[in-house]
């Protein structure tokens, strides 16, 4: 069905308007983020295949805009404004872990999961914070498979000093989608905590992110 035939209320834009986005269905906000149609599918038509090719949104995040123009309908502009709305809710989630102290996982693992928990190749992140643990800045120090020999302390702790940070928080993704610390996960842990006690800069903690899950060491007391 094309939009100009459904009842007015019924319509993307007014239902939105009246009772707010959370009120539409993913087919309905990707109908109303692409706006149109064409003279061959309906804007509904072509939301249904971006669901599709994406598996429910699930995808979405991690498309490229050729991947999305490849299906009927999706030309650059529809494309970039699909994937323009995935960067705007990641810089949206990042603004606010920015704007409030860090004192636990869960103030910065939604930013995580979004940003790092669904890339196909390992990155590690380091988190520098002030006295007050709010967010000085953040830095990927590395991308590839972890391991001690590659992720130095030095890197982590000569970037703390830079930014006079009073404490520092490191992460990595795992791409399998299991969160269980490897044995080089351990000894990357085990050498950042040692250093950090020597140079007086506390490490908050060390969290791996999944799509879906993390693990934290703090959490399971091995920073302590």
């Amino acid at each position: 069905m094309k939009v100009k035939e459904m009842e007015v209320e019924q319509r993307p834009r007014e239902k939105a308007l009246r009772y707010g986005l959370e009120s539409l269905s993913d087919l309905e906000l990707v109908a109303l983020i692409l706006q149109s149609g064409n003279k061959n599918r309906s804007v509904f038509e072509i939301a249904s295949a971006v669901l599709k090719e994406s598996e429910g949104l699930s995808k979405l995040m991690t498309m490229h805009v050729n991947t999305l123009m490849q299906i009927q309908g999706i030309r650059e502009v529809k494309a970039l404004q699909l994937l323009a709305s995935v960067e705007l809710s990641k810089r949206v989630i990042k603004s606010k872990v920015y704007h409030a102290p860090i004192l636990k996982p869960e103030d910065v693992i939604e930013w995580f999961k979004f940003e790092y928990g669904t890339m196909s190749q390992e990155c590690f992140i380091a988190l520098y914070l002030d006295t007050k643990s709010k967010l000085i800045s953040h830095r990927v120090l590395f991308k590839g498979t972890l391991n001690e020999s590659v992720v130095h302390p030095r890197e982590v702790f000569k970037e703390a000093f830079l930014q006079n940070a009073n404490s520092v928080l490191i992460a990595h993704n795992h791409p399998s989608g299991d969160c269980t610390p490897s044995k080089a996960d351990f000894e990357v842990t085990y050498k950042m905590v040692h250093v950090a006690m020597t140079m007086g800069v506390c490490l908050v903690d060390h969290i791996i992110v999944c799509k879906n899950q993390y693990y934290s060491f703090k959490e399971h007391k091995y920073l302590d």
